[in-house]
């Protein structure tokens, strides 16, 4: 649209003879528009004003603009008692080309003020680019089963032709399995800027840890996509009303083939009729058997703990009072049989609803083979207590890997002195503890650090009060910023991030306890061994725990390092 206003406005800086015509200023889309402007917008807005007020039908008679491949094709009409002149063009302006505005010497004043020299201002039109594509979505994340997001496919300026952009999909969610995405390509029309796709979650028949969609453009046609677009959204995983929380086939001095054999269900809602639910071993990698197994017709709340056991007896005698968390034991003859690298399925009447491992994969040597061992769901992730731990054990308490709800609610997760570019002396000193349950009061856990092997020097650290959650992750350094920093987005793996007012003083080769109500109940290294030379020694590095063992970075092996990531030992946690 062009615009030529007609103003009887005084500019203090210029005389003006009454008699005369006279071009005072000009904006070209709300810039100041001189003589000559360039890379002008191809649909564009000029004001262009002149001293007095102008006879219209004159001014549309003589006034011209001319360009590109002769005069310009626009409309002219008429506002404000005639005192602005609107002039619009009929199509978009060619790109990279000269316009000339020009009106010639004449009387054109209302009151016969005269135009004394021809009158002409130039443009030249940008050069084109393609408009450019971004994507955009409004919510990070939705619940599973019917959670809808709106992805907005926008342009930065309009386009000559219809754009289309084609979808691409990513991240741990299936498309059509975990999502449906509709359209799978959008097309914004010719005057238009956006265009919308809809993300919508579905019930699929795994229970899983939430998952992430990533959406992303394939293809642009009559544009281009800006940069790398990507928008995330994350399905948050509805748990079923029954879960799996722990699969077992332990061995221990005196335990026969068949008595540490169980599964371990969790009921997350009230359930009237647990007969609804059944399981399945799929052997050796063989397939699903299907439907194995009936729980019996029983009611069971939120939050039971239900033990679906081969010899109940013998595996109370195994766990001694920890047997007691268990709200419901189910004693079954025959249909509990796996070995250890046998996938195990849940149904829900004929559908499977969860499954611990594959069941097209014999488990040997997987990294879910539990063999002479237990696995366990931690906050929706499985861990294993390593195959063969419990072999040698005589009860649960005793065993290298104690099952862990049977276990302390925090634990010691790993124990870190690490040195590198510029940590300084104490900027890697932390300890980083783990919450296995649900703690309404984190201050009843303390750490003590047992320097130089001089024997134990009691809790000198308490944490604060205050609930954690299973899973949780808590980080208590010497330094939280400077280890922040060489953790970069790794710190966003730590749920808490405690300063431990300098009770982090540990060199390496000194043993840490961890202290529950002034009692140690796990110890790293030895209390009264000073760690320099034996296995556990962790100057310069780390020890973590994996599977129940402990394992070290290596001696001094962040040293000249800027980041743990580029370290020669990225701390697991960072992995």
């Amino acid at each position: 649209m062009f615009t030529l206003m007609i103003s009887c406005e005084d500019d203090d800086e210029t005389v003006i003879d009454d008699s005369k015509l006279v071009f005072m200023q000009g904006e070209i889309n709300g810039a100041k528009f001189e003589n000559g402007t360039k890379d002008v917008l191809t649909n564009v807005d000029i004001n262009l004003i002149f001293s007095h007020q102008m006879e219209t039908p004159a001014v549309q008679e003589a006034l011209s603009i001319t360009g590109g491949n002769g005069a310009a094709d626009f409309d002219v009409a008429f506002a404000n008692s005639n005192s602005a002149l609107q002039i619009s063009s009929n199509k978009q302006l060619d790109y990279e080309t000269a316009y000339t505005i020009s009106l010639p010497a004449g009387v054109y004043g209302s009151n016969g003020e005269e135009l004394k020299q021809d009158f002409s201002i130039a443009f030249t039109t940008e050069a084109f680019t393609p408009p450019q594509v971004s994507l955009s979505a409004d919510a990070i994340e939705i619940d599973e089963n019917g959670g809808v997001a709106t992805i907005t496919a926008s342009l930065d300026k309009p386009a000559d032709q219809d754009v289309t952009i084609e979808f691409s999909t990513g991240g741990m969610a299936t498309v059509d399995t975990d999502y449906i995405l509709d359209p799978l390509s959008v097309v914004i029309p010719v005057g238009s800027l956006e265009a919308t796709a809809t993300v919508t979650s579905r019930l699929d028949s795994e229970s899983e840890v939430n998952e992430e969609i990533v959406i992303g453009i394939a293809s642009v046609t009559n544009a281009e996509e800006s940069g790398t677009q990507q928008v995330s959204i994350l399905i948050i995983d509805t748990p079923a009303p029954l879960m799996l929380k722990g699969v077992m086939a332990m061995t221990w001095d005196g335990s026969g083939t068949n008595d540490g054999k169980a599964i371990h269900l969790v009921a997350n809602e009230d359930i009237a009729d647990l007969s609804v639910y059944g399981l399945g071993i799929a052997n050796n990698g063989g397939g699903t058997d299907g439907r194995e197994l009936d729980l019996p017709v029983l009611s069971v709340s939120a939050g039971d703990q239900i033990l679906v056991a081969r010899e109940p007896a013998l595996l109370e005698a195994y766990f001694g009072a920890c047997f007691a968390e268990f709200d419901h034991v189910i004693p079954v003859s025959t249909a509990v049989t796996q070995n250890g690298d046998d996938a195990i399925e849940l149904f829900s009447g004929t559908d499977v609803i969860e499954t611990y491992g594959d069941a097209d994969v014999s488990g040997a040597g997987q990294d879910w083979e539990y063999t002479g061992s237990w696995a366990y769901k931690l906050d929706g992730e499985w861990m294993t207590g390593g195959v063969g731990c419990t072999v040698g054990s005589m009860t649960d308490a005793a065993s290298s890997c104690q099952y862990p709800l049977c276990g302390p609610a925090v634990t010691l997760q790993g124990v870190l002195a690490l040195t590198w570019e510029t940590s300084g002396t104490n900027g890697g000193k932390a300890w980083h503890l783990k919450v296995m349950k649900d703690v309404e009061d984190l201050s009843i856990y303390g750490i003590g650090v047992a320097n130089n092997g001089g024997g134990t020097d009691g809790q000198e650290f308490t944490l604060p009060a205050g609930p954690a959650k299973e899973g949780d992750n808590i980080l208590i350094a010497r330094e939280p910023g400077t280890i922040s920093a060489y953790f970069g987005n790794c710190i966003n793996s730590f749920d808490f991030v405690i300063d431990s007012q300098d009770a982090a003083n540990q060199n390496g080769d000194d043993a840490i306890e961890l202290f529950e109500n002034g009692v140690v109940i796990e110890t790293y290294g030895d209390a009264n061994v000073d760690g320099t030379g034996e296995p556990w020694e962790y100057s310069g590095s780390w020890a973590y725990k994996v599977g129940g063992a402990w394992t070290t970075g290596g001696l001094d092996c962040g040293v000249g390092s800027t980041s743990t990531q580029s370290s020669a030992c990225p701390y697991p946690e960072c992995q």
